[in-house]
């Protein structure tokens, strides 16, 4: 049995992002001067800061025999996939 859209490709490489197409916005008139709250119990962080990234995806009617959608996402914690799921939907809509 042939299955369709079965094939999954990791690229390991970082993406590039180019922080200039994230302009910065003042939130003061809306927030105030506020600060984030850190107990004075809190202990001192160890060990290194990890990247943790989500991917999401889905196509709408993608199995041209049944016209079921499949949906699918990718959790990466640094580089490595630790959590993802592709799952066709049960139902189609009318």
């Amino acid at each position: 049995k042939q299955k369709h859209n079965a094939r999954l490709v990791f690229d390991a490489t970082y993406p590039v992002v180019d922080p200039s197409e994230f302009p910065k916005q003042d939130w003061s008139s809306f927030y105030g001067d506020v600060q984030e709250e850190v107990p004075d119990n809190a202990p001192e962080p160890l060990g290194y800061e990890f990247v943790m990234r989500a991917y999401v995806d889905a196509d709408h009617a993608g199995d041209k025999l049944t016209r079921r959608s499949r949906t699918g996402f990718l959790v990466f914690l640094n580089m490595a996939p630790i959590y993802w799921l592709s799952k066709k939907q049960n139902g189609v809509e009318t």
